[in-house]
């Protein structure tokens, strides 16, 4: 029996934490035989809930195995976070919690911008936010100099579509028709999925592309996208 959408998010986000702190956080001390197992196992069931042919499961696992802490474990994380968070914003949006699936969505742009930001060499921009020195436009403002000046297309249009889903988010305006707040939740969600598409993109140039090719990149959020 299929498992219920909301409970493979449950699930698969709590071992997406858990996969970022055995990656990041030095004081890591969980089971990592049990995670790689989990993980492989919630990738399987979104492949199967997004009717994805095998496409994101093949993946996984091929990033899953061999366990690796410093590349294909970073790349297991986007992919499955960038893929649960933009799914579970699509469900959010079919069940009328249109400013839930608008945060989910939010999450998705602000990790992407700090893995840009990292693969460009200039993490201390992402510490500077998360410090509260700096506010998210001048970050993403930051980010889109630090791109251009190693001459990547596109760098002010990848920072306005970001700041467009971050401000959705932020300034949520729940005064708004409910049509009119489910073209917001639905173009936050769009938005972010074209924001994903364009940081690997730009990852490929600045020759730190994920292990996960764009071709099934795309695909797999196209298979997303199209749910709405």
């Amino acid at each position: 029996m299929a498992i219920a959408f909301s409970t493979l998010d449950r699930q698969l986000t709590r071992d997406i934490r858990q996969l970022h702190d055995y990656l990041w956080v030095p004081t890591w001390n969980g089971n990592e035989s049990k995670l790689q197992a989990s993980l492989i196992k919630g990738a399987k069931s979104l492949d199967t809930f997004l009717h994805a042919g095998g496409r994101l499961r093949k993946n996984a696992e091929a990033l899953a195995k061999p366990w690796n802490r410093e590349h294909q474990g970073s790349s297991l994380f986007e992919l499955l976070d960038d893929l649960v968070g933009l799914t579970a914003a699509t469900e959010l949006v079919r069940k009328g919690k249109d400013r839930e699936a608008v945060i989910r969505a939010q999450a998705v742009v602000e990790s992407t911008s700090i893995g840009v930001c990292s693969e460009a060499g200039h993490f201390e921009i992402v510490e500077e936010w998360e410090a509260r020195k700096i506010d998210f436009h001048t970050y993403t403002g930051r980010i889109a100099a630090v791109l251009e000046s190693k001459l990547i297309p596109q760098a002010t249009q990848f920072r306005r579509v970001i700041n467009a889903v971050h401000n959705f988010g932020s300034e949520w305006d729940g005064s708004a028709s409910k049509d009119e707040q489910t073209l917001a939740a639905r173009s936050a969600i769009e938005s972010a999925a074209w924001c994903v598409s364009r940081s690997v993109g730009i990852r490929t140039m600045l020759g730190a592309g994920p292990k996960v090719s764009e071709k099934d990149f795309g695909i797999l959020l196209n298979l997303i996208v199209t749910r709405l």
